[in-house]
Formats: C-alpha cells, sequence, structure tokens
C-alpha cells in the first residue's frame, strides 16, 4: 500500500457476448481496455453509478449490472510506473442498446475481442483484463 501520492478509484463494465469482451482504445494508451473510468464527487458512495455514467460517456451505452466482480488493486500507474494506489473495480454488465454504440471522443475505438484470442495474447490488453481471465471472471460466461 502508497502511503503517499495520488489515489484513484475507478469503475467498469465488463460486457460478454458470444464469447467476445467489449473493449476500447483511446489515445491515451496503447491497448484495449475495459471502458470505465474514475468516480466523480457526485458518485463516490455508487461505484455502480460511476460504471454506468463512464460507459455512457466512452460508447453512448446504456448497460445493466448483473454483479460485482474482482476489484484489482495497484500500487504504481502501469504505463508510468508513478506510485499511486489505483482500485479498479468490474462489474458483470448486460448491453442494453447495442445498435447506438460509437465511440466518443477521447475513444477512438470499440471492438468485441475473442476471448480466447486474448488468452493467446493476440491482442495487447490493460492488465486488469488478464487479472479477470486469470481469476476465471472472464471466459466462463457466454
Amino acid at each position: 500500500m502508497v502511503s503517499e501520492g495520488k489515489y484513484i478509484v475507478a469503475s467498469g463494465p465488463v460486457i460478454i457476448e458470444n464469447g467476445k469482451l467489449l473493449v476500447i482504445k483511446d489515445s491515451k494508451d496503447g491497448f484495449y481496455k475495459i471502458p470505465g473510468g474514475t468516480v466523480e464527487e457526485q458518485d463516490k458512495n455508487d461505484l455502480e453509478k460511476t460504471c454506468k455514467r463512464e460507459f455512457k460517456e466512452e460508447t453512448n451505452g446504456e448497460i445493466g449490472i448483473i454483479e460485482k466482480l474482482s476489484t484489482m488493486i495497484l500500487d504504481k500507474n502501469p504505463k508510468t510506473g508513478e506510485k499511486m494506489k489505483i482500485e479498479l473495480h468490474h462489474y458483470r454488465a448486460k448491453l442494453k442498446n447495442k445498435k447506438d454504440i460509437k465511440p466518443l471522443p477521447p475513444v477512438q475505438e470499440i471492438r468485441w475481442l475473442d476471448i480466447n484470442e486474448i488468452k493467446q495474447e493476440k491482442y495487447i490488453v490493460a492488465p486488469n483484463i488478464n487479472f479477470l481471465i486469470e481469476r476465471g471472471e472472464i471466459g466462463n460466461i457466454k
């Protein structure tokens, strides 16, 4: 645990359909990641609300939360190596308006990645995707 520095709490949906995981890519990172983002003051006690709001802001998508998944806790920024505490909260969710999703800036791409291909390292993905695969929380749901 880091005693000084930044403390970030983020929340995002894990949406799986037909063995594929919905991911995004933006200009900030060179990898695919689960949509989502940081908790804002008005949502500080409601991570599910953050999950829904962030997904809507990034993809124009509406979701329904199914269940809470594991939380990944990092002690440094995986991209910069900067010491900080990052809590990544994940929720299994169902997409309600598939036909309406589109990338909203800064998101550049929305894609459905085959989970077996992710496991075979055919894509560069965020560390929390591999974390959830290792825990059996991605890959066992169709």
